[in-house]
Formats: structure tokens, C-alpha cells, sequence
């Protein structure tokens, strides 16, 4: 009895599931990024419109490592609280030391948009920026980085990935941090990360720590690199051992 039912049962969902429209539902592995096509790729010079006027994406850089967020400013989902998050993540990091750069890739959106999806921040740190590209310009960035999009016009919105890029300070990808609440520890590191290639004095200390630990891709996060501790407990092994035969001989000596 319990068969026949378990095999009616799966019937109907076959028989439901069979009948939704065609955009019911997709496959959401065709919205990854293979991480290894794009890191190290350095992005063009994009021209950028901001509430404050025109500028370029290297003078957003200004030789710094920065958090690069796509999304759209009419969202009322995933792009205003992974922005949200991102604001609460990196309060009590050092501003002076990274910059953000916020980017639209809905051709539709305008300054007004803009500045209404600012607005709904609240403040904003002088670090961050808010932009518009060109259309031909946000074919060219989402397709350098690996972001796919599309527009679901049952839902009217877009649906896509909700990742933070981190760039060097030359522009290049070298992380990516997938999901709507990073946590401030993976974007720390991950800033580390952005800057290995051309370190300053002032992160040697923190490259050292950024040793300890290595990007896992499948978490999208940074973990304790096990090669570490097992180093640390050999060494904690010999000081032990050192310890106990200097205690021996002593003792003898006595």
C-alpha cells in the first residue's frame, strides 16, 4: 500500500511539474562564475557616470584595492541588502585603505535611480562610489568578470548572481565572494587578497596572516590553511620534547 502510494504520489509532482510555464523555473548552475577564467584579468579603463559627474574607473581605484558590487538600483530584493551587508561588513574596517564601487548593469537605470537606491542607504562613506555604464560598456565589464544576467518578464526583474569582485589595485579580478552577507573577516582577507600582487609596507603584517589561510571556492569563504596547523603543532612538539629532555638532564644533574 505504502508503494502505491509513494508512486501516486510522485506522479503528481511529475504531472505538476511537467505543466508550469517554461520560465517556472531554471537551472541556477547557468548563473556561475568559473572563478579560474577571469581572476588576474585586468579590466578596461571603463567610463563611469556618478551623482557627481563622469569619471573613470581607474580614478574610482585610485591605486587601492577596491570591492566592485553589479547590481541594479531598482531591485527591492538580493542587490539592496547584499549592499546593506557590505555597508554593516566594513564599518570597522579602515576606509582610507580599500575603496567600493557600485555598478548598474540595467541599461534602463538613470542618475535618479541612482540616487534613490543611495538615499535608502542612509550614509554612505566618502570611499564608496555609485555608477552607470555606457550599454555597450556593461556587455563588456559582466562578460570580463563571468556575470551573467537575465530579465524574467513573468517576475518583471532580473536574475543573477550576487557576488562582490575584488580588484587589484591596477584593476585586476582577484576574488570573488559569492552570497548576500559577507562576512567582515573573508572581506579583510579578501582585500589582502586584491593587493598581494603589489604589497606596500604597510600590509606585510597582514599578507603574513593571509598565509594562515586559504580561499576555499566551494564555501566562498577563507579557512584556516590545515597546512599551518600542522606545522604549528610540529613545532609545538619539538619546544615540548626540547623542554622535557633539558627537565631530564637537569634532573640527573641533581
Amino acid at each position: 500500500m505504502r508503494k502505491i502510494f509513494l508512486i501516486l504520489f510522485l506522479a503528481s509532482l511529475t504531472y505538476a511539474y511537467s505543466n508550469l510555464p517554461k520560465d517556472a523555473y531554471f537551472n541556477p548552475e547557468v548563473l556561475e562564475i568559473n572563478q579560474e577564467l577571469y581572476l588576474g584579468k585586468k579590466l578596461k579603463n571603463y567610463t563611469i557616470l556618478t551623482d557627481k559627474g563622469w569619471t573613470d574607473l581607474q580614478s574610482v581605484i585610485h591605486k587601492k584595492p577596491t570591492i566592485l558590487q553589479l547590481a541594479y538600483y531598482t531591485c527591492d530584493a538580493s542587490c539592496p541588502i547584499l549592499t546593506e551587508n557590505l555597508l554593516k561588513a566594513v564599518k570597522d574596517l579602515s576606509q582610507k585603505d580599500f575603496n567600493v564601487l557600485v555598478l548598474s548593469f540595467d541599461r534602463r537605470d538613470n542618475i535618479k535611480t541612482l540616487e534613490a537606491f543611495k538615499t535608502k542607504l542612509g550614509n554612505v562613506p566618502a570611499n564608496w562610489t555609485f555608477g552607470i555604464l555606457q550599454e555597450e560598456d556593461i556587455k563588456d565589464l559582466t562578460q570580463s568578470v563571468g556575470f551573467k544576467f537575465f530579465f524574467s518578464e513573468r517576475d518583471k526583474t532580473f536574475v543573477h548572481p550576487n557576488t562582490l569582485i575584488f580588484l587589484s589595485p591596477d584593476g585586476k579580478v582577484m576574488r570573488y565572494l559569492f552570497g548576500t552577507f559577507p562576512r567582515t573577516k573573508d572581506i579583510s582577507l579578501a582585500l589582502i587578497d586584491a593587493q598581494r600582487d603589489k604589497p606596500t609596507i604597510n600590509n606585510i603584517v597582514d599578507l603574513a596572516l593571509l598565509a594562515c589561510y586559504r580561499y576555499d571556492p566551494h564555501r566562498s569563504r577563507y579557512v584556516i590553511d590545515p597546512l599551518v596547523i600542522f606545522a604549528a603543532m610540529g613545532f609545538g612538539l619539538i619546544g615540548i620534547t626540547g623542554l622535557l629532555t633539558l627537565t631530564f638532564k637537569k634532573a640527573q644533574e641533581v
